[in-house]
């Protein structure tokens, strides 16, 4: 007796459903989005703000000064640092002061206390020296050249003497030794004297 095996059809396999893409946050598009206006609104701010008050607030400068020095030692007055203040309608925003030296250095930012940005984008350094109240000196854009600061005469002269020392050191040991060599000299017909005498002695 034989019998027939009938193949019974699988039941047929469910594919797994595709999971929905997750859902970006609100909060992280409001954060990107909100990066994205502060940069593109920095580099406004730094094209059409800082850099045309930086050339405004320099020709402003340079004319003022000119126009003081041309009304003479008798008429004009020296440039101070209330004058400048005055003409450019703003307090600067970091004065170092060298009393020592007698002068000092303001700075005029246009991203005013902005750290890592102020002291690097359009800014104005000023000069002034002499005892108080300073005067007018010098005005740079960003950092002033080392030729723009008064020389430190103290500094010098401190470097000259001890330059001066070293010298003196170094050459009384030559004298030193000058002199004994000649002191040797001396030592050497002293001696040959010496013995001439007794020559003479034993003769007699």
């Amino acid at each position: 007796m034989t019998t027939n095996k009938v193949d019974v059809a699988a039941p047929p396999q469910k594919s797994p459903t595709a999971e929905p893409p997750p859902k970006a946050s609100p909060v992280r598009l409001l954060v990107l989005l909100g990066l994205l206006v502060a940069v593109i609104g920095a580099y406004a701010y730094d094209y059409f703000v800082a850099r045309p008050g930086v050339d405004a607030a320099d020709k402003k400068i340079q004319e003022f000064v000119d126009a003081r020095n041309k009304l003479g030692v008798k008429e004009g007055a020296l440039v101070t640092p209330a004058d400048i203040h005055k003409e450019l309608n703003m307090q600067p925003t970091k004065v170092e002061k060298h009393d020592k030296e007698q002068y000092e250095i303001e700075y005029y930012c246009w991203w005013d206390h902005v750290p890592l940005i102020n002291m690097r984008r359009h800014f104005i350094s000023v000069v002034y020296v002499g005892p108080e109240p300073r005067r007018f000196s010098s005005h740079h854009r960003e950092f002033p050249p080392a030729e723009a600061l008064p020389v430190d005469y103290s500094t010098l002269k401190a470097a000259a003497e001890k330059a001066a020392k070293e010298e003196e050191s170094q050459a009384a040991p030559a004298g030193a030794k000058e002199s004994g060599s000649s002191n040797e000299g001396d030592a050497v017909p002293a001696k040959e004297e010496a013995k001439n005498k007794e020559d003479v002695k034993k003769k007699e």
